[in-house]
């Protein structure tokens, strides 16, 4: 996850949904932000950074600063009242849609490119247009099975990716990017985890 919030910062991102938009939330995030770092002030805000499904970029293909609560110094509350954009979304031969993001803390949510201070390293946030089946390469792609809708899965790096992975990794190849990107940037597993369990933004300085 470091290199990919490196990426952000360097490349800003346009929110998709400003920090006042009011809607019927869809999905719900709670977390904390870590007291050993810098305590985010008042004016910051969260965004979705979406995953590039294409190439190696990592997080910030699009963004979608999102409705929240901060509870300062430490808690937030989010809500998640939009589906993913469609420039976030792919699938498998055997699958529907799906995206996948990671929470990031950013400066200021209203600004026109977004500037991550800190993001949550553990979590990534899916989306499936429809259920996901077992056995297909969409339910191994997301650690398992996974009705319509928003969940949430724990992010972990791992030494060899697995097969859908593998398959995105041919896919970033094919468009060009050299076969080292590709592989670093998808080297990692989702898996299955609570879809309140709590995050964890590590806030970093301006």
């Amino acid at each position: 996850m470091r290199a990919a919030i490196a990426f952000v910062i360097l490349a800003g991102c346009d929110p998709l949904a400003s920090s006042d938009y009011v809607g019927q939330p869809v999905f719900t995030l709670s977390g904390t932000f870590d007291t050993r770092s810098n305590t985010p002030d008042s004016g910051g805000g969260i965004a979705l950074m979406w995953q590039d499904a294409s190439g190696p970029g990592g997080p910030g293909v699009a963004a979608t600063a999102v409705p929240v609560t901060l509870e300062l110094p430490a808690s937030f509350h989010v809500s998640v009242p939009v589906p993913p954009p469609q420039a976030a979304r792919f699938s498998f031969s055997d699958g529907p849609e799906i995206a996948e993001a990671y929470v990031f803390f950013v400066a200021d949510p209203s600004a026109s490119r977004l500037v991550p201070r800190g993001a949550d390293r553990a979590h990534a946030l899916i989306f499936a247009a429809a259920d996901v089946v077992a056995g297909t390469s969409a339910a191994d792609y997301l650690g398992g099975p996974v009705s319509a809708g928003y969940h949430l899965r724990q992010f972990a790096q791992v030494a060899t990716p697995g097969t859908a992975q593998a398959s995105m990794i041919d896919r970033c190849v094919s468009n060009g990017a050299a076969p080292e990107a590709c592989q670093i940037r998808r080297a990692y597993a989702l898996t299955p985890i609570a879809d309140d369990d709590p995050l964890r933004i590590v806030v970093t300085s301006p």
